[in-house]
């Protein structure tokens, strides 16, 4: 028994050694039977990374980021296409979903009406032209000698003209001198004649005048025979009384003919007055008519707007969205949203509402990554981004709170997919993350330990 227990290492079997052993004393099973030395070396090795972790927790830093979630909007905004008035569609040219270009065609609507208002202030513009140019010729053939004939040229139309009308405004231009060339006649005959009674009004007083001093003579020689009774005074008395009537006869005549005189003058004040009347009333009539025309410019401008805006026109390329419209007869109203255009050649950014506990900590200017919802960003990655502005004041949100909007500018449009380039469109769900700043791993685990410990020692 003590030589087998003596050689008992010899045997080689470890197990058997390790169940006698386990017949003697604690301290001595110890020494015939120690542990694995595996349980010592990982206890070291646990300790050795515990130790490390605490190192690498008080060292270490990681990023501190502000998360938001939105969605991608077109730079420029998205364009509603609307018309100014009601109308009747006529033609669509366009579908859901189609891409246009700038200035294509999108939708055509009735112009009946707009036309017929633009073709009236059209014509009605016309005729204010043709009696601007009546009213000019008018002028320019009143500054002209009387005698002068009424040319074809003196009156210049507006180009367009159609010939029933050249020969009607001449006719209305030949008219409308001789109304004025009739009065002007009348006057003339009148002061004509006037003239032709004076100059014998003047001969009558000249006549009287040589013969009154005659008379008055014989009168006196015939008074001095009558007083020496030589003649009879019936002789005297006849050529008495024909003396006073030859002097009264010449005071008379000299009235008639200062009147023939004023008369004159009235008819010339007249014929002055009949063509400064003429000149104004022309000039009146065509700043009246000038007047029209310029009125007439304006709604003629707003109508042809009007007209050419019956076919509505891409603003920006892009894609059509949300098109209203399906059927040609429908009935349009005014600012009416018919359809959307998503503008395509824009650079994108992306809205998103940032939480009001992050607000403080974000500005322009700082580097985000944006992550597609479409595309997982653990599989087709993430998209950089930059914050270009943050709101000023705060939206409340029922489920959020209070938040702010942010936008941020994306670094590219597109994205890769299976080997494949993909385009973002706007609308697409996003979430923008923004690093703030950093944050010791550690603190991860005092902060709650401090806050508690924090609120627990203010407690009663």
């Amino acid at each position: 028994m003590t030589d087998a227990w003596q050689n008992r290492h010899a045997m080689g079997d470890s197990n058997k050694t390790r169940e006698l052993a386990a017949f003697l004393p604690a301290a001595l099973e110890i020494q015939e039977a120690p542990p694995h030395p595996i349980a010592k070396w990982l206890a070291r090795s646990l300790i050795v990374l515990l130790v490390i972790a605490i190192i690498w927790a008080c060292v270490g830093e990681i990023n501190i980021v502000a998360s938001a979630e939105g969605k991608i909007i077109p730079s420029n905004r998205v364009k509603q296409i609307q018309p100014l008035e009601k109308s009747v569609v006529k033609k669509i040219l366009i579908h859901e979903g189609e891409h246009v270009e700038k200035g294509q065609a999108l939708i055509e609507l009735d112009s009946t009406l707009t036309g017929a208002d633009k073709k009236r202030l059209t014509y009605e513009r016309h005729s204010a032209a043709m009696q601007l140019a009546l009213k000019q010729a008018l002028l320019k053939r009143l500054s002209l000698p009387p005698q002068s004939p009424v040319e074809q040229s003196t009156l210049v139309l507006p180009a367009g003209t159609n010939e029933t009308d050249q020969v009607l405004y001449q006719q209305l231009l030949i008219q409308q001198w001789q109304e004025y060339e009739s009065q002007r006649s009348s006057l003339n005959n009148t002061l004509r004649k006037t003239r032709y009674e004076q100059a014998a009004s003047q001969e009558i007083i000249k006549k009287l005048e040589q013969t009154l001093p005659i008379i008055k003579k014989r009168a006196q020689k015939l008074q001095k025979l009558h007083e020496k009774n030589y003649v009879s005074e019936t002789e005297y008395l006849e050529l008495e009384q024909q003396r006073i009537e030859q002097r009264q006869d010449l005071a008379a005549e000299r009235q008639r003919l200062n009147q023939l005189k004023e008369a004159e003058s009235e008819v010339k004040h007249q014929l002055q007055t009949l063509t400064a009347q003429t000149t104004s009333q022309t000039l009146q009539d065509m700043a009246e008519v000038q007047r029209q025309i310029a009125s007439l410019d304006e709604e003629l401008t707003k109508a042809t707007d009007l007209n050419n805006k019956q076919i509505l026109y891409a603003p920006v390329a892009g894609q059509v969205q949300e098109l209203a419209i399906n059927t040609v007869g429908d009935v349009v109203t005014e600012a009416q949203q018919l359809m959307l255009i998503v503008p395509s050649e824009e650079q994108l950014e992306v809205e998103v509402f940032l939480e009001n506990k992050d607000i403080g900590f974000v500005h322009e200017g700082m580097p985000a990554e944006l992550k597609i919802h479409t595309f997982p960003f653990t599989k087709y990655g993430v998209i950089d981004g930059e914050v270009t502005t943050v709101s000023d004041d705060a939206t409340v949100d029922e489920q959020r709170g209070l938040i702010y909007g942010m936008h941020l500018l994306m670094k590219k449009n597109t994205i890769w997919v299976d080997n494949k380039e993909v385009r973002l469109m706007p609308g697409m769900a996003v979430t923008a993350e923004v690093k703030t700043g950093t944050r010791r791993i550690i603190e991860f685990f005092l902060a709650p330990l401090l806050r508690h410990g924090n609120e627990s020692l203010r407690e009663r």
